[in-house]
């Protein structure tokens, strides 16, 4: 079923199963954009896409024509093909990488680590330092959104123990937090610093996650809060310093 954000951003919520009895709360977005196509129709985004039934598409295709589906990391495309195969003509972006995963599945674009997209109505920035996820995260200014799918969690109820075990271990449960796990796959912390602080110079207002609830106000200062870690690096050891 679509939830309606604002007149140009909707999103479809499931309930996803992964390894070891967890499940998980995901969420697709879609964005409408102001310029239509040559006929009138308006231009849709569709993030990270689940699975879609045909009463959900109906609904989607009310809200306008779906040219560009994206898949903003290398571990949200399981339901890429799907979406693909619903869409045929529409442009799919996804994160680089992810060609090892899909095979000859699907083929698509290599997102690109900074710069506007989508017929400049979004800008996009690759957190970088961390390529086996190659995590991209969007900003939409006509609705001050930003649009997130792995960089942080805000997950407050999910059903069984599993996932709420897991997001306690890794310092995620029940608060807008990143999850410990980043710490793992950053390779380089100045790379990553410097994007997360990319991302903090956008004018947004209103965060969307992949997994977990919607904030609806001051996320810009609640991201920097979250993203704490990322942001600042480790001081270099004592006998690195120089004296003056």
């Amino acid at each position: 079923m679509l939830h309606m954000i604002t007149d140009v951003l909707w999103t479809l919520e499931d309930t996803i199963r992964l390894g070891g009895g967890m499940q998980m709360p995901a969420r697709a977005t879609i964005v409408r954009l102001s310029k239509g196509g040559q006929s009138g129709e308006s231009k849709l985004v569709l993030h990270s896409p689940l699975a879609i039934d045909d009463e959900t598409a109906r609904g989607i295709a009310r809200l306008g024509k779906v040219e560009w589906i994206v898949a903003p990391n290398c571990m949200h495309h399981l339901f890429l093909k799907g979406a693909c195969e619903r869409w045929p003509n529409a442009r799919v972006l996804g994160a680089p990488g992810l060609e090892r995963k899909l095979g000859e599945g699907v083929r698509f674009e290599a997102l690109p680590s900074e710069g506007p997209l989508f017929d400049g109505e979004m800008a996009v920035r690759r957190i970088d330092g961390a390529p086996s996820l190659a995590e991209h995260v969007f900003f939409h200014p006509g609705s001050r959104t930003l649009v997130v799918s792995d960089l942080v969690f805000n997950v407050h109820a999910a059903p069984g123990f599993s996932l709420p075990l897991f997001l306690r271990i890794v310092s995620a449960w029940k608060k807008l937090a990143q999850s410990r796990v980043w710490r793992l796959l950053v390779k380089d912390r100045a790379a990553a610093a410097q994007s997360a602080e990319d991302v903090l110079r956008w004018d947004f207002d209103r965060l969307v996650m992949a997994h977990g609830d919607v904030v609806e106000a001051n996320a810009r200062e609640e991201l920097a809060t979250a993203l704490t870690w990322m942001r600042h690096l480790p001081s270099p050891p004592l006998s690195a310093r120089t004296t003056g």
